[in-house]
């Protein structure tokens, strides 16, 4: 089976969200411009969780369709690698941004999971999420071969978001459950989204009235919230119900989008090289805006200027890419 590259430009479209927001966090004036506000809680909003389901869409047609002898060292070293890219971004956070000194004593709380610096968190939760993917790998295929049992599962996992938050302490627990000690994303609530990849990837889920209707609902629940709590978003860390299931109807328009991409979308071979390289396009993204917002403390701009300085940021990585990749051809040949 052919790489789908429908994925990949999805994951192109949450890189630029994601990177767009960064930049606006690190360096908008939100009282100049108060349209930030709502292009950050949008992205907010939508990236993390559709790259969930991106990873469980792209796991189910690289790994979940074959053997688990056969894909199990590839998904640990994808785990790994992610938990690596983790420990690089929190590591440059310390130095830049925390004025930490590069020793071990800043370096072992991280590697051992004891201190989540900012803006980094997303990371080791993808890492989590994948390496719980490969223990669970018998589990979710056989969930995805049972579809009454699987959606019957993955509506039972948002009961998880009335978890006591308050009674988890631990750092570890924190990244799996919820916590209210520090910003994370916990792996429970979200692997719905993971294994809602899985499904469509598996059973090749495209447009459908169906699912436009149901992924609907779950926004309708969220835009609820909003207007009955006098426009205060819901809990976002740790995560309420209405938070994880807000993004439904936006995940999948963006799901439509990158298909009618992969069909029409030949010249924009930009994206796709993002789509693949999602890992390193965050990681170095994260370490450049960490390491401009250290240097230029007083550097302020607008929404305009932000998109300016991600597709300029976003150039630099591709350049940064395309070098390493004709590197590693060389080695190859």
């Amino acid at each position: 089976m052919n790489r789908d590259r429908s994925v990949d430009y999805f994951k192109a479209l949450l890189v630029i969200g994601m990177v767009y927001t960064h930049i606006l966090q690190f360096f908008g004036d939100y009282d100049r411009f108060p349209s930030i506000e709502y292009s950050t809680q949008f992205f907010n909003l939508v990236t993390f969780s559709g790259f969930v389901f991106c990873f469980g869409y792209v796991n189910q047609l690289a790994y979940y369709r074959k053997s688990f002898s056969s894909v199990w060292k590839k998904m640990l070293i994808t785990g790994l690698k992610t938990l690596i890219a983790f420990y690089i971004s929190g590591l440059a956070f310390q130095v830049f941004i925390g004025n930490q000194p590069l020793s071990l004593e800043t370096m072992m709380p991280i590697i051992f999971l004891q201190v989540i610096p900012g803006w980094s968190e997303f990371l080791v939760s993808f890492s989590l999420i994948i390496l719980l993917g490969l223990a669970a790998f018998k589990l979710f295929t056989y969930l995805t071969d049972r579809p009454a049992l699987f959606w019957s599962i993955t509506l039972l996992i948002l009961a998880t978001t009335w978890i006591d938050y308050s009674q988890v302490s631990s750092p570890i627990m924190g990244l799996l459950i919820g916590t209210n000690d520090f910003p994370t994303f916990p792996v429970l609530q979200y692997l719905g989204f993971y294994l809602i990849g899985i499904y469509f990837a598996k059973y090749q889920i495209g447009w459908s009235i169906k699912y436009l209707l149901v992924s609907g609902l779950g926004t309708v629940l969220f835009i609820y919230y909003l207007v009955a709590s006098d426009f205060q978003l819901p809990g976002r860390f740790p995560p309420s119900i209405y938070w994880i299931v807000g993004p439904t109807l936006f995940l999948y328009l963006y799901f439509i989008f990158s298909k009618v991409l992969a069909k029409w979308g030949k010249g924009f071979g930009y994206l796709l090289l993002m789509g693949e390289n999602v890992l390193f396009f965050l990681l170095l993204s994260n370490i450049f805006i960490f390491s401009i917002d250290s240097k230029l403390t007083f550097w302020i701009i607008g929404p305009w200027e932000a998109l300016l300085f991600t597709i300029v940021l976003l150039l630099i990585i591709t350049y940064f890419t395309k070098i390493i990749a004709r590197q590693h051809h060389k080695l190859n040949q």
